[in-house]
């Protein structure tokens, strides 16, 4: 099983910038990759506090379109440029969960946490997202990637 564990954590909020976009579920990817460069492109030029990984929130998810914001964490809040918006990740209580694995998996960890909400008497409140800890170009056998998974929860 791809998930490593669940646990739950109190998030302090985050400073972000996104892009966000709705799109076909098929065009994920190239979507999250394109987005991604063109955050981390004008953070390093423009000398900002990046403060991690890349991160995508899943705004909403239907059977056509899934609306997700791909973003770039940072340690002080900036101002967006173009289609880049500043935003915040929500502080408050998360439930999180380590996957160990290819993205393909991460549905089988989504699975993980809303069984660990519902036994814990926990309810989801707001869009999860995921920060992609690990980068395929310095480990690009996908049993090597580790992913985690932010949930928020109810206060």
């Amino acid at each position: 099983m791809p998930t490593v564990s669940v646990t739950r954590q109190n998030f302090p909020g985050q400073a972000i910038l996104l892009i966000r976009r709705s799109i076909p579920r098929l065009e994920l990817q190239p979507m999250l990759s394109e987005c991604f460069g063109k955050l981390f492109g004008h953070g390093h030029k423009a000398g900002l506090p990046i403060a991690g990984g890349p991160i995508a929130r899943y705004l909403a998810v239907g059977p056509e379109l899934w609306t997700v914001e791909a973003a770039m964490p940072l340690a002080a809040p900036a101002g967006g440029v173009g289609d880049i918006e500043a935003g915040t990740l929500p502080a408050g209580p998360v439930a999180v969960g380590i996957h160990a694995g290819p993205y393909e998996q991460l549905p089988e960890t989504y699975a993980a946490i809303e069984k660990w909400m519902a036994a814990q008497g926990m309810r989801a409140q707001g869009a999860p997202w995921e920060s992609y800890v690990t980068d395929p170009g310095q480990f690009p056998d996908p049993k090597d990637w580790r992913t985690e998974v932010y949930w928020p929860l109810e206060k």
